[in-house]
Formats: structure tokens, sequence, C-alpha cells
């Protein structure tokens, strides 16, 4: 693999993330049929990520760590006023954890296929095609969706991987 002229990777295309979600989540059903719970495991985490990769790249967000993603997910449901993304979210990370933890038989992962296929259509789709809808926040929500998109906006650097910067009045707090 050539590496590009800065010795940096580039990011996919946004299609090209829809792309490899999909095709995690076929990988999925395969592993799945195979008995093999752990690495169906990983494909459906994997799936998620990559469609959040793909909303992030669109809207010029980071998404090179695992904070990054939780954020997006997080700034999506918010925005578009669906708290039952942010509890499936957490639900599929479990998948991510299996993966390291191997607690899970194939019966138990299977029922989060179909979760993941529909979560990950439905914000691809809303995240494409709905402007969005900014429910009426609290003060203590605009503030958490400001933190959460200076983490998604701000130059990368090597705290980035550990996590939110907090400003100076939230360290007070």
């Amino acid at each position: 693999m050539t590496m590009p002229q800065t010795g940096q990777l580039r990011p996919s295309t946004p299609d090209r993330y829809e792309d490899i979600s999909r095709h995690l989540l076929q990988q999925a059903e395969e592993k799945l049929f195979k008995g093999d719970a752990l690495q169906a495991s990983e494909k459906i985490w994997g799936a998620t990520a990559h469609a959040l990769k793909a909303i992030a790249q669109r809207r010029g967000w980071n998404h090179r760590f695992h904070n990054h993603l939780r954020a997006a997910e997080f700034y999506l449901a918010a925005e578009q006023g669906r708290p039952d993304w942010h509890a499936t979210f957490m639900t599929i990370d479990s998948m991510h954890t299996n993966f390291y933890e191997h607690q899970l038989h194939p019966g138990d992962v299977r029922p989060f296929l179909d979760i993941v296929r529909g979560f990950c259509q439905e914000i691809l789709e809303t995240a494409r095609l709905a402007t969005p809808q900014i429910p009426e926040l609290t003060t203590e929500q605009q503030s958490d969706q400001d933190r959460r998109l200076r983490t998604l906006t701000r130059p990368l650097s090597e705290q980035a991987a550990f996590g939110e910067e907090l400003s100076p009045e939230e360290l007070e707090d």
C-alpha cells in the first residue's frame, strides 16, 4: 500500500464508509451462521462505526478515535431529538466489548444484527436527508452539545485520543 505524500492516511469518502458498513453487516451475518460470535460482534460494531464515520466525514467532523464516534452519536441523537439512538448505540457498543471479553454466544449476538441494520439505516438516512430538528435544549443540554461539537471539530492532537478536552469553566465544575 502506498502512503500519501504527507505520511498520513486519508479518510475514505462518506459513500465508501457506507459501503464498508453494509459489507460488515453481511460479514456479521455470515459469521453468525458459522457460529462465530466473537467475529460477528466485531463486525456489528464495525458496521456501526463506519456508518457514523460516513456522517462525520460529510459534516467535516473528527472520527479517528472511539470518543469521536461516541461524541458524533450523542450529538446526532440530541440534534434529532432521538434519545433512543443513544440507548441503541450504547447497547451496540457492547458488541465491541464482547470481541475482547468473549462473553456472548451466537444466540446472544444474533438479535443485535437486526438492531444494527435498522440503526445504521436510520441514522444514515436521517443525517443525509433530513434537516436537523434541533429540539429545545436546556442550558445543560446545549452545553453538552457545544462540548461534543468541540470534540468533533478541534484539530487533532496526541491528546485527542484520550478523551474530551474540557474548558476552564468545565474544569471548575
